[in-house]
């Protein structure tokens, strides 16, 4: 299945091809404004956090569905030729690769997903073809269908990581399946089934502004007793909020940053946490490791180019 050994850590999830706009700021409905760059590059979340996980040092490898296109074989190229095992990504007949049109301005994004190939799996069976029995870690997201992620957590006999973004509700089947859930507050509070005005809501880049811990720690202990093993929420640059399966939750800071693009930084976070539970280390030291990829990753333009390696990351927790 895979071409380079029993990987470490195996993403299945969403590939992409983005189309990014950058301008000064965001048209408001019906209105045309000028942009100042454009460019074509490889996202998707799943495929952002497997380029994560293989620059946090773990042998990576992706589970995903692309078109039978051009734009499919780019994509295997681009995780390829970023150390990840594309021995899985398999070509889909009739479908084409997944698109995101992306466009940043002032230092947000919005973004818009087109599936594609990432809708078509198999009705039965398990989508992680037995590597679920091998891997350290599985991660994945839900840009892919959720009966897929639930077949894949049911498969998992390593640590299994959720990362529950775009933001959905999930069933309790499910949670209980997560050693790790990771959200951001937008997340957590459609995850928890509540709403900003009960307390655990804040906007969609769980921004300092927004964060309010003791509202972080009712929403983890209600997710925890829905069976969640530990909850992780993001919080932008305010780094996260960790709640281990002990129950026992702990703030952790994110390096400051000079946020020029935030596009792909939540994928840097759970890709880079799922490489070091790979390498044996606690969840609060991986999340550590995550909020430094995420502070790296909003310094400069775009997702996997912005993306720092494991001599990089260490550079930034030890200084």
């Amino acid at each position: 299945m895979f071409e380079s050994g029993p990987p470490e850590v195996v993403v299945i999830g969403s590939v992409n091809i983005d189309h990014v706009v950058v301008a000064d700021a965001f048209p408001a409905p019906g209105e045309t404004i000028m942009g100042n760059t454009a460019h074509v590059t490889l996202g998707g979340k799943g495929s952002n956090q497997a380029v994560a996980a293989a620059m946090g040092g773990a042998r990576t490898a992706m589970i995903a569905r692309v078109g039978a296109d051009a734009e499919g074989a780019r994509a295997r190229d681009g995780l390829a030729e970023r150390g990840v095992d594309v021995g899985a990504v398999a070509p889909v007949d009739g479908s084409e690769t997944g698109t995101a049109w992306i466009t940043v301005a002032a230092g947000d994004n919005t973004i818009i997903v087109i599936s594609g190939a990432n809708h078509v799996w198999a009705a039965d069976g398990d989508p992680l073809d037995g590597a679920g029995a091998t891997a350290a870690v599985v991660l994945t997201q839900l840009e892919i269908p959720l009966d897929v992620v639930q077949r894949a957590a049911a498969n998992c006999e390593g640590q299994f990581v959720l990362n529950a973004a775009p933001a959905a509700e999930l069933p309790d089947e499910l949670i209980e399946l997560c050693d790790v859930l990771i959200v951001n507050e937008h997340e957590q509070a459609v995850v928890a089934r509540q709403t900003a005005h009960g307390g655990f809501g804040g906007n969609s880049n769980g921004s300092a502004a927004s964060a309010d811990p003791a509202a972080v720690r009712r929403a983890h202990l209600a997710l925890r007793e829905r069976g969640a093993g530990a909850v992780v929420t993001t919080l932008g640059d305010a780094g996260a909020i960790v709640t281990d399966t002990d129950g026992i939750t702990t703030a952790i800071p994110s390096p400051p940053a000079t946020v020029v693009d935030t596009t792909g930084a939540g994928d840097a976070f759970a890709g880079v946490l799922a490489a070091r539970l790979a390498a044996g280390d606690s969840l609060l030291d991986a999340a550590r490791w995550g909020a430094a990829a995420g502070s790296l990753a909003v310094r400069a333009a775009g997702a996997q180019e912005s993306y720092a390696d494991l001599d990089t990351l260490r550079e930034v927790l030890v200084s």
